[in-house]
């Protein structure tokens, strides 16, 4: 029982490695790598999202307390635009143009309006009408793993926050099962394990991971955020105690993101 107490907790002190995609972009042009097709439940979106969509999508509706006919029918007009336009801010948090920092900042504001519940509704659904849409799935984890931040942070129950992180890793393997080559969904998966208590099996298979991401990355233009995976796998090679491994994972990395502060750090003690 104490081992599953620490493992929960590990994933809610996780979330950290999870969103560190998220908030390491610091170039609002650099777009999330996506499959070579474009899945048909985001086709139609934009290519670039609609700030007016998502900003329309997020902003609560007010509550209103007038119960004449008139009053009602406008109400439930406001209420029936305010679906539609948040039924479009999930499209656009699911478009694969959607940048890493807009993605953050929707799900931020989300967060903030306390949306975040419908959110991972909505994202539920879509997946059961769609479970060839890699996307949905992974940015469902992605909220998921949001919500277990939230309720860590304030200090929320270890049932709760263990349940919703189970949730979000399976989420995950859901949509590798569709894409085993979703760059997205590997990199939050197999980051967020170095947070979990140690156990040799599975942190030598997120190393493992973790490296074979960074091949893939080898074939793909090069993007900031890459620079993350050299980081995770540095991390995770030093939970297993590999030195050596961990620091030449954050040299090479160095050498492709010069300018990365983090791996900077990570070298630093080094030079």
């Amino acid at each position: 029982m104490k081992s599953l107490l620490l493992l929960f907790v590990g994933l809610a002190v996780g979330l950290a490695g999870g969103v560190i995609y998220f908030k390491s972009q610091r170039t609002p042009t650099a777009p999330i790598p996506v499959v070579e097709s474009t899945p048909a439940s985001v086709a139609t979106v934009p290519e670039q999202p609609d700030p007016t969509v998502i900003k329309s999508a997020i902003k609560p509706v007010e509550t209103r307390s007038e119960t004449s006919p008139v009053t009602n029918f406008v109400v439930d007009k406001v209420e029936i635009e305010a679906a539609a336009a948040f039924r479009k801010g999930i499209d656009a948090l699911l478009s694969p143009q959607l940048t890493s920092r807009q993605k953050q900042d929707m799900f931020e504001q989300f967060r903030i309006n306390g949306q975040m519940d419908q959110v991972i509704t909505e994202l539920k659904r879509r997946a059961m009408e769609d479970p060839t849409d890699a996307a949905i799935p992974t940015t469902l984890g992605e909220a998921l793993l949001l919500k277990v931040g939230s309720l860590h942070a304030a200090g929320g129950d270890l049932n709760e926050i263990g349940i919703l992180a189970m949730q979000a890793d399976q989420s995950f393997n859901a949509a590798l099962k569709i894409d085993p080559a979703n760059w997205e969904a590997q990199f939050v998966k197999y980051s967020t394990m170095f947070y979990w208590p140690p156990e040799p099996t599975r942190d030598n298979e997120a190393a493992q991971k973790l490296s074979n991401l960074i091949d893939q990355q080898e074939a793909l233009p090069q993007q900031p955020h890459f620079a993350q995976t050299y980081i995770a796998l540095g991390n995770q090679y030093q939970k297993i105690g590999q030195t050596d491994m961990a620091q030449a994972t954050w040299q090479l990395g160095l050498q492709k993101f010069p300018n990365n502060s983090t791996l900077l750090k990570k070298i630093a003690p080094r030079q």
